[in-house]
């Protein structure tokens, strides 16, 4: 019988694989810029359904900065200082569309493209990070990344949603959610 390994802030287990540690780093820088330019953003939306989504994932994506600044600490690693040409990339893309002042209902579809693009990465780092930590058998670092992961997801969908011109924001969040629900207790 194998044992999984349990990680917590005490962690004194063999050094993580470098290229997730780096891949954590991305993620952590990432999260950050994003986190900064999403106010931009959610200024130059026009929608009220599309602000909503917007603020509600700025809360997450600080909060998923912290999330994996602390898988870092439980694994005993100091995240080393990396870029993200990705993010960055599109990042500027949503300020472009920001730039070219489009009728409104063109910018906000220009911007929900932009997100969802933004999303789709994410979802991939993240689905990267979460099978080497399922490899590894780090079950806590698992836990949070895997939490990380489905919030993207759920982003990625709404995101989906407006762009097919559904509205209602919060009642949209609500259909989701307990379809998510629905689907795990199956």
């Amino acid at each position: 019988m194998t044992t999984k390994k349990t990680t917590s802030s005490n962690f004194k287990g063999a050094a993580p694989p470098k290229g997730f540690v780096n891949k954590l780093a991305e993620m952590h820088t990432s999260e950050r810029e994003l986190s900064l330019a999403l106010p931009l953003i959610i200024k130059a939306a026009k929608s009220q359904d599309l602000k909503a989504l917007l603020r509600l994932h700025l809360t997450e994506t600080k909060n998923h900065a912290e999330s994996v600044k602390d898988v870092a600490k439980t694994l005993a690693v100091e995240l080393p200082t990396k870029g993200c040409k990705r993010m960055t990339g599109l990042i500027a893309e949503g300020v472009k569309v920001i730039g070219k002042r489009l009728i409104s209902s063109e910018q906000d579809a220009s911007l929900i493209a932009v997100g969802q693009k933004i999303e789709q990465f994410e979802i991939d780092s993240y689905k990267a990070l979460c099978a080497t930590a399922k490899e590894q058998r780090y079950t806590h670092e698992l836990a949070v990344l895997t939490s990380i992961l489905n919030q993207e997801k759920l982003a990625s969908e709404l995101l989906g949603k407006l762009a097919a011109g559904k509205s209602g924001i919060k009642k949209l969040i609500e259909q989701v959610s307990l379809k998510k629900a629905g689907a795990g207790s199956k």
